[in-house]
């Protein structure tokens, strides 16, 4: 049998060759200045450097039915998505792995395999991290960026702005529940799940444009990338309308759940949420759809800061704390 194949595990073969797989695989910078397997990674730049951090945790983020090749993807689309909403093209990924002993190489081979796809999909190279040993698996991805169409910060909305987004919600909280509860007729949500992606060709229009005045991914749910944002530029927001996925409310009605809660609370949509001049707001539209996107107005900047109200079923709701937050679940 040789290594890679049927039963053999990386307590059989060790770090040594964890590393030398790796090292094997590494993609270069495009100005190398250390070698492959050098303590650290360096190249030269001129520019505006984005750095994000995101960490994937077996127990808390891989859901039943996600294979570690999809879990490998997951951990670079997190960090791609950061930089998105800060409209930075990702250059550099760092990738530090805590690997369990009883983990087949296989299966390693396959979570290296989807955060190499997914570096090839967005245009990046993994450059360097390092691994050790751990009870769960532990994928952290620190990525670099660059920012040369503009920065879009979280602090900048300002009342009278157009609150917007890039996609619909609800999907991934659909699509979790379906694969929780192990419920066939999902309508292809668990594809969100599964498969997520970030808005990274958007991102870099939002930039471009020169009109958004503020940003964030929906990774950790709607309502709570609400509730940052407003924080961050000391505004409120009043919503005419929440984006909910058909299939997503199609999935609700089936199950006896609030699409509503769907939408606000599930996270990992990977969506951007942002804050647009008003009168940028055609022009970006325009942007948007020539690169086959979309620009969904929820509504729109108000300076009641802190306050975030919603329309929904004929009345108007709160937006209230939730979505993921670690150390309360």
């Amino acid at each position: 049998m040789s290594i890679g194949e049927g039963s053999s595990t990386l307590r059989d073969v060790g770090e040594d060759w964890v590393l030398a797989y790796i090292q094997r695989r590494l993609g270069a910078p495009y100005s190398p200045l250390l070698d492959k397997g050098d303590d650290a990674t360096a190249f030269r730049y001129s520019g505006v450097l984005v750095i994000s951090t995101d960490m994937l945790v077996e127990d808390t983020d891989i859901p039943p039915g996600m294979s570690w090749e999809q879990a490998g993807r997951k951990a670079i689309v997190s960090v791609v998505s950061d930089l998105a909403a800060k409209g930075a093209e990702p250059l550099y990924m760092l990738t530090s792995l805590g690997l369990k002993s009883s983990m087949l190489i296989r299966e390693f081979e396959e979570l290296w395999q989807g955060m190499e796809n997914a570096c090839r999909e967005y245009g990046a190279s993994i450059v360097g991290g390092d691994t050790n040993q751990c009870d769960s698996v532990v994928i952290s991805v620190a990525g670099v960026g660059r920012a040369d169409n503009g920065l879009i910060p979280r602090s900048g909305a300002r009342p009278g702005d157009i609150l917007a987004t890039t996609g619909v919600f609800g999907e991934t909280a659909a699509g979790l529940h379906a694969l929780l509860n192990n419920i066939q007729e999902n309508y292809g949500l668990v594809e969100s799940v599964l498969n997520p992606r970030a808005r990274l060709r958007e991102g870099r229009e939002l930039a471009r444009s020169g009109v958004v005045s503020s940003c964030i991914d929906s990774s950790d749910g709607l309502a709570r990338s609400l509730i940052q944002l407003a924080n961050a530029s000391g505004v409120g927001f009043e919503i005419d309308s929440i984006p909910i996925s058909e299939a997503a409310e199609r999935y609700a009605a089936d199950n006896g759940l609030d699409p509503l809660n769907l939408a606000l609370y599930g996270g990992e949509e990977y969506e951007l949420v942002f804050t647009v001049r008003q009168d940028g707001i055609d022009m970006l539209n325009r942007r948007l759809t020539a690169i086959g996107a979309r620009l969904i107005i929820l509504g729109r900047v108000v300076d009641n800061a802190g306050v975030i109200r919603a329309y929904y079923g004929g009345k108007w709701h709160d937006v209230r704390a939730g979505g993921w937050e670690h150390f309360k679940h």
